[in-house]
């Protein structure tokens, strides 16, 4: 069983420990690797709130049935419990949060849009300075909030989240800098106790720096009772996403978009939500995809998005090349253009017996060709440029080698791009120049004719 099956089973499954009373009044951090999905497992997977989505031209609702009762947010409602989510980001104090809170409690059961937009409006002007939360009366109420919504849908919203209710804060990275961390978690502990709701944290343990890193540190043992770590596969996360209906027309090739992101090793749902949205553009615009394609697509928008650079397309010749995103030139005479084309010299020798058209179809040679990372490549890159002789003496002066090994830390990006990308994926070769050329255009511009 795979982790992120492990955690379905746990909190809503098999344990359920999202609707086990016993665990009401209690925290929950939800942790994982930066881009591995937590929100979208969290919405998706676990709370699935039904919405209504675009399809066809008709607004119809984003889940089945089905899909919906199996569901938090199904399963809450129906005891008249409700399922919040809260995300941090434009929050500029803990009154905003609470307000949301609340709004978005009523909303959850009930459904009145309205007063959400018209009482955060209201929140928006009336300022940030208000009273914190006070003591749960009978009431159930945050006391200053009683004077901004209908007493009666406030008293609602309290009960829907006393005693089983779910809250889940989410893009703590994105928080206002004026809010103070001891005060969100102190905020955070008093409802999860005073409403005996179960609160759930997503965030992970880095994502705090300096001063509130070690504030992080001391309020989380304090606040958090129990910590869970989501850290799906590839195909998981890719399954994940794939599934929403807008991609149903790429269902002939989501085997091969899979498999040329399982090359690029990323776990990062952002991208693969860029690949999807790209290759699904392309079949749209020119009604035509087929593998070579999908390839270049997906290592392409990879490339872009992660290292902010399209390799051009050449045959690359060890010999002599030019790659112009990574400044080399073999053509400059120029003594900067001299030290890069030697540095070149240095960089296609470590390539000598790679065969490119049997790295493209022997997957055992593309395997062996992996294993040498990005890493491992400067490494020996370096290692070439202070090579001695067998006189021990070095082959390049050391004035130059200083110079050689200071461009190359310069364009440790570039040059790490260029052998992941360029060489050991080398997607460049998939297709014609003139598709490679449209197709890398369309993922730096973003515009597709």
């Amino acid at each position: 069983m795979s982790n992120k099956e492990r955690l379905e089973n746990y909190l809503l499954k098999e344990r359920t420990f999202l609707l086990d009373d016993i665990n009401n009044g209690k925290t929950i951090m939800i942790s994982g690797a930066w881009g591995a999905g937590k929100t979208h497992f969290w919405k998706e997977e676990i709370a699935k709130e039904q919405k209504k989505v675009q399809k066809d031209g008709k607004e119809v609702n984003k889940y089945t049935a089905e899909e919906y009762n199996e569901g938090l947010h199904s399963k809450l409602k129906g005891k008249e419990k409700a399922c919040v989510y809260v995300s941090l980001y434009g929050k500029t104090s803990i009154e905003a949060i609470e307000l949301d809170v609340y709004m978005k409690a009523y909303q959850n059961i009930v459904g009145d849009a309205d007063l959400v937009s018209k009482t955060c409006s209201v929140f928006t002007n009336v300022g940030k300075n208000l009273g914190n939360m006070a003591h749960k009366g009978a009431g159930g109420a945050f006391s200053w909030i009683e004077n901004l919504v209908d007493k009666d849908k406030f008293d609602k919203a309290g009960k829907y989240l006393e005693n089983g209710g779910v809250v889940c804060f989410d893009d703590f990275e994105r928080k206002s800098k004026e809010i103070d961390l001891n005060d969100l978690f102190g905020f955070i502990s008093q409802l999860a106790l005073e409403y005996r709701c179960k609160v759930i944290i997503i965030l992970n343990s880095d994502v705090f720096k300096g001063k509130e890193a070690e504030i992080f540190k001391n309020v989380k043992e304090k606040t958090v009772n129990k910590f869970l770590y989501f850290e799906p596969t590839i195909e998981e996360l890719f399954n994940s996403i794939a599934k929403d209906e807008k991609y149903s027309i790429l269902y002939d090739y989501k085997s091969d978009i899979l498999k040329a992101i399982e090359e690029t090793e990323e776990l990062n749902a952002r991208i693969y939500i860029q690949v999807l949205d790209n290759c699904l553009e392309w079949l749209i615009v020119k009604a035509s995809l087929d593998a070579k394609i999908v390839r270049v697509l997906v290592l392409g928008t990879f490339n872009f998005v992660l290292n902010h650079m399209v390799l051009d397309y050449q045959e690359i010749d060890f010999k002599e090349f030019r790659i112009r995103n990574s400044g080399f030139a073999s053509n400059d005479t120029s003594t900067h253009g001299i030290l890069q084309y030697n540095i070149v010299e240095f960089y296609s020798s470590i390539f000598k017996g790679y065969n490119k058209i049997a790295a493209k179809t022997n997957i055992a040679y593309r395997q062996k060709v992996s294993r040498q990372s990005e890493g491992n490549f400067l490494k020996s890159l370096k290692l070439k440029v202070t090579k001695v002789n067998t006189d021990k003496n070095s082959i390049i002066s050391e004035k130059n080698q200083e110079e050689h090994l200071y461009w190359i830390n310069e364009n440790e990006q570039k040059l790490k791009a260029l052998w992941k990308y360029g060489y050991r994926l080398y997607y460049v070769a998939d297709v014609d120049e003139e598709t490679y050329n449209e197709i890398a255009q369309f993922i730096k511009s973003g515009i597709l004719i």
